[in-house]
Order: structure tokens, then sequence, then C-alpha cells
């Protein structure tokens, strides 16, 4: 059962931590479906170097996240089948996309306000349709929302990560 009254979304702070793009110039798109990719996959800076630090919680493309070796550790077995980890490899450092592949039509569509494009503006979630453990996505925006299960919630915010920021959505 839920606990609370806010389902949250993780936000990468890609302002403020280094991001990557795949060294071979291909493009990844997770959306919610497992990915057929060789491991590990090797990536590079998507910028010139900038000098923005390597944070805990990074990005690769919208609509997934890459995880620090550490946080990997942690949060692979809290987030069970619900997504999937592909290695990633920039030098020595070794880190992990994380590919949210559980899909689930939990979204108040009286609710929830659509933007012109046919995405979610605001969304307002189903309580009952919560999942109770791991990541998820909406079917309504199974490209960029990443969207998190109160137990995946409580372990992030207690490890803390660094280049990540939650926010919130409401439950009817």
């Amino acid at each position: 059962m839920v606990h609370s009254d806010v389902i949250y979304s993780l936000e990468v702070e890609y302002d403020t931590c280094k991001t990557f793009v795949p060294k071979d110039g291909k493009t990844i798109r997770c959306k919610g479906m497992p990915l057929e990719l060789q491991q590990p996959l090797v990536v590079e800076p998507d910028e010139e170097d900038t000098g923005l630090p390597l944070c805990d919680v990074s990005l690769v493309n919208v609509g997934s996240f890459v995880v620090s070796n550490d946080l990997y550790e942690y949060l692979k077995p809290l987030a069970g089948d619900t997504a999937q980890f592909i290695e990633l490899q920039w030098h020595n450092v070794q880190m992990w996309l994380c590919n949210v592949v559980n899909v689930v039509d939990c979204l108040d569509q009286q609710k929830s306000e659509m933007n012109p494009f046919g995405g979610v503006a605001k969304a307002v979630f189903d309580i009952s349709k919560i999942p109770e453990q791991g990541f998820f996505k909406i079917k309504e925006d199974n490209f960029t929302g990443i969207y998190l299960s109160p137990a995946i919630y409580e372990a992030l915010i207690a490890y803390q990560p660094s280049g990540v920021e939650f926010e919130g959505a409401v439950l009817t």
C-alpha cells in the first residue's frame, strides 16, 4: 500500500554533472522495453571537457539515466525486473545505464493535464495502480518520464545520490 500522497519522478541534474553519449555515435532509445546492446557500451562526455563533476546519477539520453557502480550495487536488488542495467565504460570508470522496462497504466486521465503535443503536462496517478517496488514509466509517456515506487524513492533519499532531484506528482 502506498503511504504517501505524492509519487516522484527522477530528474537528472544534467546542468551540474557530466553527461555522456555513446562513443560509436549511435542513439539509444529507452522506451520501456529491453534493449539488445553489446556490453560494455563505451561512452564519452557529450561535450568537450566542461569541468563538470561525475555524479552518482548522470545521463546518456532522455528516458533513461546512468548510475555509478556503487549506486548500481545498491539499487539492483531494489529495482528487480523493473529495470534493465546496461554496463557502460568510460576510461576506467564503470557505470550503468538504467533502462526502465516497467510500463504501468496508472495515470488518472480525468485529473491529469495533457500538453498540446499529447504528452503529460501534469501527472495525477491512481493510487490503486501504483507499483510498490521498483521503477516505472506510464503508458502515456513511455519515453521521457521515469517514476519511482515509494520503496525506490525512500531508498534513494537514504542514499543521497548526487546529480539527481525528485519532482512530485499527485495521487488520487
